[in-house]
């Protein structure tokens, strides 16, 4: 036999090396064993968060922190989902927030679970808005009633305006037997806190109303706020205080002009543009018209928080809330839903020499008041209502929120004031003040308007008035013939 130096053959160092890998293989098996047994089992956390305060939908961008045997923060996604791996499992406390809780000072109370390993489902969500309500405002019982929470920033620096005011205004309409009719302006005032924050209890959610910040002598511009029968709205506010001077004092501005400008387009629920479209910002002068693409811009305007309207003939108004940054252009896309105005049909024998307006106008036996076109232009009013100011037998009130309608001073209806008939291009329409949008008509699309207070005062036959309330003639500059 073949043999080394140690007297151990080759085939018995063979054995040899064999017996020693299987040894060692045992050996790394057992500690890998006991390595893996005394490995714990993870747990998994997945879930939503829930906004029941605000939006009744899922909160993306919501921050969930566990506290525990393991300590995480983890940030939803755009689908308010979160997940955390890794945890060991126990008792572990789950604090959630939101930016838009933060910004009026609101918590949700932390949650207690035990976690087990393997995958465990957590659904969070926020307080409901009448137990918000509830705490907020323990003295109001009222359940037509809510709370508008919110925080004042400076739109240029985006820090807290404290010291500041914050109010919503409403008219409330009394019927006694005595007085009549009796519309009286209800106010309800927040001062703002150090932090910028502000809080109205008592604010009617089954209304619109208007809400306004100010601060020292700046005055905010009109804003709408509908609470649409919730408990609980949130609104965010800036104003523009003007550039700090070198001593760190705000300096002084124009609140009706600024270096901000407004970008937009106006198009119809079906996509396609909407021309002529009137654009105005509530609480400012400055208006436009969308040009054949539905395109618009408005410059000149103060920074902070803006209401822009949109009107155009044969579409409900829009309204969306803007943020204006100065020294930049703001851009907002409006959407407007047709509205259906069934016309009755006019039978056409021949064309006057003279339109109805014109020859009425210029009769001696008229007994009408009349608008003209050059008037109308003069008067540079935003809206149609707004031509009725000085008419004889007539007067322009609010109806709620930005509308308004044209009640007449010589009648009295059933529930108070009276609305007269209006006729456009000869055309019987109905104007709802319940409904509300005003008159369907931009000031200046208008030709002429002719206006009776009674039916005594020589109005036409054909438009005579069935309520007694008088009657409001529209020409436009299209059917003036």
């Amino acid at each position: 036999m073949l043999g080394n130096d140690n007297g151990i053959g080759f085939g018995e160092v063979r054995i040899i090396k064999n017996i020693s890998l299987l040894l060692l293989g045992l050996a790394v098996f057992g500690l890998g064993g006991r390595l893996a047994a005394q490995e714990p089992d993870f747990a998994r956390v997945r879930g939503y968060v829930f906004d029941s305060l605000l939006t009744g939908a899922t909160a993306p961008e919501a921050r969930v922190a566990l506290s525990g045997p393991s300590n995480r923060v983890v940030v939803a996604d755009g689908r308010g989902r979160f997940l955390v791996d890794s945890l060991i499992p126990g008792d572990y406390t789950i604090a959630f927030t939101h930016p838009a809780w933060d910004g009026v000072g609101y918590t949700p109370p932390p949650r207690k679970v035990a976690l087990k390993s393997g995958i465990n489902t957590v659904f969070l969500s926020s307080t409901a808005g009448h137990g918000i309500f509830a705490a907020l405002c323990p003295n109001v019982q009222d359940e037509r009633t809510g709370v508008v929470l919110g925080a004042l920033t400076d739109v240029r620096t985006g820090q807290p305006i404290p010291g500041g005011d914050v109010r919503v205004e409403w008219t409330e309409s009394e019927v006694s037997v005595v007085l009549g009719v009796n519309t009286r302006t209800r106010v309800v005032r927040s001062p703002v806190d150090s932090a910028g924050r502000y809080r109205l209890c008592g604010v009617p959610n089954d209304t619109p109303v208007l809400l306004k910040a100010s601060v020292g002598l700046l005055d905010g511009p009109p804003l709408e706020l509908d609470l649409e029968a919730r408990p609980v709205a949130i609104r965010m506010l800036s104003l523009d205080r003007g550039p700090v001077a070198a001593d760190g004092q705000a300096v002084t501005i124009n609140p009706d002009s600024g270096t901000a400008r407004l970008r937009g387009s106006v198009s119809a629920t079906d996509g396609k543009p909407v021309p002529g479209a009137q654009v105005v910002v509530h609480g400012h002068t400055a208006t436009t018209q969308s040009n054949e693409s539905g395109s618009f811009e408005l410059g000149g305007l103060p920074g902070g928080t803006h209401t822009v309207e949109v009107r155009a003939i044969g579409y409900t108004k829009a309204r969306r809330l803007v943020e204006l940054k100065p020294d930049s252009a703001t851009r907002v896309e409006l959407t407007l839903a047709r509205q259906a105005v069934v016309l009755p049909e006019v039978a056409v024998t021949a064309e006057a020499p003279k339109s109805e307006f014109d020859q009425r106008r210029t009769s001696p036996a008229s007994g009408g008041h009349y608008i003209t076109q050059d008037e109308i232009e003069r008067r540079g009013a935003i809206r149609t209502e707004d031509l009725f100011r000085m008419v004889p037998g007539f007067n322009v009130v609010p109806s709620g929120g930005f509308d308004y309608r044209i009640v007449s001073t010589r009648s009295v209806g059933a529930s108070g004031q009276c609305s007269p008939e209006f006729y456009i291009d000869g055309a019987r329409v109905t104007v709802d003040p319940l409904v509300g949008g005003g008159l369907p008509i931009n000031p200046q699309d208008i030709y002429g308007i002719e206006t009776y207070s009674s039916n005594a005062v020589n109005a036409p036959a054909q438009y005579q008035s069935r309520n007694g309330c008088g009657v409001i003639l529209i020409w436009t500059r299209r059917g003036r013939r």
